[in-house]
């Protein structure tokens, strides 16, 4: 996955951040170390239509464990 912010861009393997889940304004991508914390916000409202979220969280869907 690919995260760009208006200052970095960022690349997260799917192994590193296998699990997610979903509120009403972002998708949480969550990392299994319980060492460590690391998670990804994906805030909706990035989103240009609604139809991008739906396809997201199919991506999503596909590549990791929700919970």
């Amino acid at each position: 996955m690919h995260v760009t912010t208006a200052d970095t861009r960022t690349h997260i393997g799917w192994a590193a951040q296998p699990r997610y889940t979903e509120t009403a304004g972002m998708f949480l991508l969550l990392s299994d170390d319980k060492r460590a914390a690391s998670m990804t916000m994906l805030p909706k409202r990035g989103a240009r239509d609604p139809a991008d979220i739906d396809r997201l969280r199919a991506v999503l869907d596909r590549n990791l464990r929700r919970i």
